[in-house]
């Protein structure tokens, strides 16, 4: 009996991940030029630096607004590394309607803090409440405790 190929489930395919990352040069190239209007109501882009490699990143993402505070839902986080630099508080920068905010951003994990994570996450879905259905579990509850955000504060 043969080996049964299957589909990449956690981790992207090499298709997918250079559609990605072009996806991700053409936004972040669009947010960083007067066009940015088109996306800017909802899309930025992370600047960070990376805690063990030292070198610079930029990751379009999702955000919602909670005063002068950003709040990015890492959507499928077992799939993703960038928001694991911020496991500890850590400095980004963050492109936001054309402009560069200088922030401090900390990864909220529901399973470990779901009382923090609990109102970041509702703030997040009463923007995009379609973001529910990225999200595993049937509850609030059971949602908050496998979701995880990260948390931009100005510094």
């Amino acid at each position: 009996m043969g080996t049964v190929e299957r589909p990449c489930r956690t981790q992207p395919c090499q298709a997918q991940a250079l559609v990605m990352a072009f996806g991700n040069g053409f936004v972040s190239a669009v947010l960083g030029s007067p066009l940015h209007r088109l996306l800017s109501g909802s899309t930025d882009v992370v600047r960070y630096t990376g805690h063990r490699s030292g070198r610079s990143f930029s990751t379009p993402t999702q955000y919602a607004r909670c005063g002068d505070d950003l709040i990015i839902l890492v959507a499928r986080p077992e799939t993703k590394s960038w928001w694991r630099n911020f496991r500890h508080a850590g400095e980004l920068e963050v492109l936001v309607q054309g402009e560069w905010l200088a922030m401090t951003g900390r990864a909220v994990v529901g399973a470990d803090e779901p009382e923090t994570i609990a109102p970041l996450l509702d703030a997040y879905l009463a923007r995009f409440p379609k973001a529910t259905r990225a999200l595993e579990g049937d509850t609030d509850a059971s949602r908050a405790g496998h979701a995880v955000v990260v948390w931009c504060r100005p510094r």
